[in-house]
């Protein structure tokens, strides 16, 4: 299997980045892992603090977690100012993944030719 390709797999299926680590561009692929992991740090942490907030909403109305109630206020937050955060970071990860893809397949083919 061509260098080239090997990277470009390894970026587009493994994680962003590990192609470009492959080829011994270090400081790229940190630079993609990094954006990556922040980019999924923010959703997770978006997303417990929501989950936190509606448990602790339901529990000061009546003591009761109860699955509809959690669904329903899911449903209401997720059009709010969090839904854009959310999206911005999604929009982030796969920009990265594909940015990551194709340098990493672009940069093979440099080293290929130089072989």
């Amino acid at each position: 299997m061509k260098i080239s390709v090997k990277a470009a797999l390894l970026s587009g299926l493994v994680f962003p980045g590990s192609g470009q680590i492959y080829l011994k561009r270090y400081g790229r692929g940190f630079l993609y892992m990094v954006l990556v992991l922040a980019g999924l740090g923010s959703i997770v942490g978006m997303a417990t603090v929501t989950a936190l907030d509606m448990l602790e909403s339901i529990q000061r109305q009546g003591g009761q977690v109860d699955i509809a109630a959690i669904s329903n206020r899911a449903i209401e937050s997720s059009a709010g100012a969090s839904s854009l955060y959310f999206t911005l970071s999604l929009l982030v990860i796969v920009i990265c993944w594909i940015v990551s893809t194709i340098d990493a397949y672009r940069t093979g083919k440099g080293m290929e030719r130089r072989l």
